[in-house]
């Protein structure tokens, strides 16, 4: 799942992921990123979906609470997956943010190796002393727990890793684009700038 789901009031475009960099879109980066690597991408979007129809991908908004942060696209996305018939039941959702289209390679490899290693709800990483839980892999068994949380009004992942069988791994940053999070003016100014020089 990729996260696209926000107001992007910060950066004053709420089609953020549609944004371009070298005349790609934040969105096209991320899929261009992942697909190859996933059985199934979908979208947690709550606006203009007649913008992201040319993606040909599910498109699910924010069953309650809409924009009240990434869990409920989290959550909404696991109901998805319940609602819907699959010929191989899938298990796990990786998560990724559309704002932060680049990653280290063979970060959706190492998440799920740990994801694999013992049975667990949830595996988020860290880079450089920062916590990363928006690049993470969510077993579809902790739907309830979720839920739970946001009933109790918690909407970031972070404030429920404690409630659950978590594992953070660590990562390696192997340029200055790698977890750049494009949230404002100038950090898109700094990306502008930097897939420009390369």
């Amino acid at each position: 799942m990729i996260l696209a789901g926000g107001k992007g009031s910060r950066i004053e475009n709420p089609d953020k992921p549609l944004i371009k960099l070298s005349g790609t879109s934040l969105i096209e980066r991320c899929l261009q990123n992942i697909q190859a690597e996933v059985a199934q991408v979908v979208l947690s979007i709550n606006h203009n979906p007649e913008k992201y129809i040319h993606l040909n991908l599910p498109l699910i908004p924010d069953t309650r609470d809409r924009y009240q942060g990434p869990l409920i696209g989290i959550y909404s996305a696991m109901e998805w997956v319940e609602s819907n018939d699959f010929t191989e039941r899938p298990e796990a959702l990786l998560c990724i943010p559309a704002d932060v289209p680049f990653f280290p390679e063979g970060l959706i490899n190492r998440l799920w190796q740990a994801y694999s290693k013992e049975e667990c709800d949830v595996v988020w990483c860290q880079c450089d002393g920062q916590v990363q839980p928006l690049f993470s892999i969510w077993s579809l068994s902790c739907r309830d727990k979720l839920k739970r949380a946001i009933d109790e009004g918690l909407y970031g992942p972070k404030l429920i890793m404690g409630r659950l069988r978590n594992r953070l791994i660590t990562v390696k940053r192997e340029s200055k684009l790698e977890f750049l999070n494009i949230n404002d003016q100038a950090s898109l100014r700094v990306a502008q700038e930097m897939t420009d020089f390369n």
